[in-house]
């Protein structure tokens, strides 16, 4: 199978690539997680999360999706996410919109289920709270996520948190699954870019070449094909990415990120309080992907302007 990021299509031989490997083998031992996850950045759980409480928040979400046309609803079934070019999208209020997918009850309900909080507060020794704000993503074919370590987005408050993966629904490589850059947590030459605020310092994605940045790092790209129910839990200083979704059908990806912090620890505050507009500047609504839209690079990043009824802003190429 040929797998893409970013649209390089990855060398899968053995040195180079590999399979994510699981940490149910050692569920509920906290010692031998931390050494786990020191060692490789990550601590994969299979079916962590009852399967019945994820599908509700895939359809929750994909609902508010076929609402405004991004999915084919009449021809397939709703829980099928399948693309629809012809899309109501330019012509909604996406703040609005990423508010109430954000503040579903069946996707919180996942973010904060039970399961995964306990081993948070099992991990980190305490109670745990998420961010304010989350990211449920939506990939269309064709798309994917950027090369980064979350540290230089979420790191302004306390650096003592971890991000969480969850695919709301099953996620296949060749859909988009996430791809993590072995051993790349402790790569010292990574020391500056991890100090880095990515605001402050206008950083965009590490980098948008897979191969040139691991043959620079080293170590090998690792992913999995994820199911309704696992989660991905990992430091903010790993590099990862998603695979570019190459669905044979037309599948839209559905999955979210949280980060979890001991509670009383220093919020970031992008992310926290007020998260109307966590960039600040021209207001902004976080609309992953898009980029066949619009020629202008600015649509290419995750965070895309909106006019004073949250509408995107579309220029140079896109239509007005």
């Amino acid at each position: 199978m040929e797998l893409y990021c970013c649209g390089k299509k990855l060398d899968t031989s053995p040195d180079k690539f590999g399979e994510m490997r699981s940490s149910n083998d050692i569920a509920g031992d906290i010692d031998a997680q931390k050494e786990r996850i020191e060692a490789d950045g990550y601590l994969l759980f299979r079916e962590m999360i009852d399967r019945q409480a994820v599908l509700d928040a895939r359809s929750e979400i994909l609902l508010k999706y076929a609402i405004i046309g991004e999915i084919d609803s009449i021809r397939h079934p709703v829980m099928d996410a399948i693309e629809q070019r012809n899309s109501s999208i330019t012509q909604v209020n996406m703040l609005a919109f990423n508010e109430s997918v954000r503040t579903g009850k069946a996707y919180e309900h996942v973010i904060l289920h039970p399961a995964l909080i306990a081993f948070y507060e099992a991990f980190m020794g305490g109670p745990v709270q998420t961010f304010d704000f989350k990211w449920p993503r939506f990939v269309r074919p064709g798309e994917g996520t950027g090369i980064h370590a979350d540290i230089v987005y979420v790191g302004r408050g306390t650096r003592n948190l971890w991000s969480s993966w969850i695919p709301l629904g099953d996620v296949p490589r060749e859909e988009g699954s996430l791809v993590v850059l072995e051993g790349s947590h402790q790569s010292p030459k990574l020391r500056n870019y991890w100090n880095k605020d990515a605001d402050r310092d206008h950083i965009g994605w590490l980098s948008e070449n897979p191969l040139q940045l691991q043959e620079n790092l080293g170590g090998r790209w690792l992913t999995t094909d994820f199911r309704a129910g696992d989660v991905l839990c990992f430091s903010p200083r790993l590099v990862h990415a998603s695979l570019d979704n190459r669905s044979p059908v037309g599948r839209c990806r559905l999955s979210s990120d949280s980060r979890y912090l001991l509670v009383g620890e220093a919020l970031d505050d992008r992310w926290n309080g007020d998260i109307s507009n966590p960039h600040g500047g021209p207001q902004k609504a976080f609309v992953p992907g898009l980029s066949r839209m619009n020629q202008n690079k600015e649509f290419e990043e995750e965070w895309k302007r909106v006019d004073e009824y949250g509408r995107l802003v579309l220029t140079h190429g896109g239509a007005d």
